[in-house]
């Protein structure tokens, strides 16, 4: 992908890419050009896991859950809803539902980084070169920031709380690293779960299963955790 390679065609996303490494090659190191090959698959796999934490954290919260299919239903009982109804007072419930769960799942709850210049933080020196591993996600479960933070408790984004508004709420990264696809999984998110929400009752199968864990590559629930379609609300429009 040289200039001479790309003389007299109109320039693309790896053009601009390639720019931005050249103009600031601390920001995009060599190390992270290829990563941009494989983000829209990867944020793929991330919107999958996510969407596995919240449909098991709606499935066995049943008031919660009901409180979701009143905003789906509210949406798409006249159809396909435009984009313009999606506001945050619509799908208020959903919102903050949705908040919760990364908070209490967060998908990368760590990130790597590589040391360009040598610094040092809290008295340990970082030389260039060291990797290191930010625990991103360690302070949604500290008491200080998020009271109760193993409850799931959809009230903390509601003022006066706003325990979103802290920096200790990073379910995305943090600073120039925070992920690009921020607002996609969210817009993703919220659609999927208001979708299943109107048209399905589901449940965890078995009903006694409790949450486990797949680290790899990204934090995901067991493959162990089921789900199991009790009704079907509403039949589902065929799209000719």
């Amino acid at each position: 992908h040289t200039p001479a390679q790309r003389a007299g065609s109109p320039r693309d996303l790896a053009d601009d890419w390639l720019s931005l490494h050249a103009s600031d090659p601390q920001f995009v190191p060599e190390t992270t050009l290829r990563f941009q090959l494989s983000a829209a698959l990867i944020a793929s796999v991330y919107l999958g896991d996510a969407f596995s934490f919240a449909l098991y954290a709606m499935a066995s919260q049943p008031d919660l859950y009901r409180e979701i299919q009143r905003e789906a239903d509210a949406l798409f009982n006249d159809g396909d809803p435009d984009g313009a109804d999606f506001t945050m007072q619509s799908i208020d419930v959903t919102h903050r539902f949705l908040m919760e769960t990364v908070r209490i799942y967060p998908i990368v709850p760590m990130s790597i980084r590589n040391v360009m210049n040598t610094c040092v933080v809290e008295d340990y020196e970082l030389p260039v070169g060291s990797q290191v591993y930010i625990a991103t996600t360690a302070t949604h479960y500290m008491e200080d920031i998020f009271p109760e933070p193993f409850t799931f408790d959809v009230d903390r984004y509601r003022p006066p709380r706003n325990e979103h508004l802290s920096p200790g709420y990073a379910p995305y990264g943090l600073g120039t690293h925070t992920c690009l696809g921020t607002r996609w999984m969210e817009l993703q998110l919220a659609i999927n779960v208001l979708m299943v929400a109107h048209y399905f009752n589901i449940e965890v199968s078995p009903s006694n299963y409790k949450l486990k864990f797949n680290p790899v590559p990204s934090m995901k629930p067991s493959k162990k955790l089921k789900f199991r379609i009790a009704e079907q609300r509403r039949e589902i429009p065929l799209v000719a």
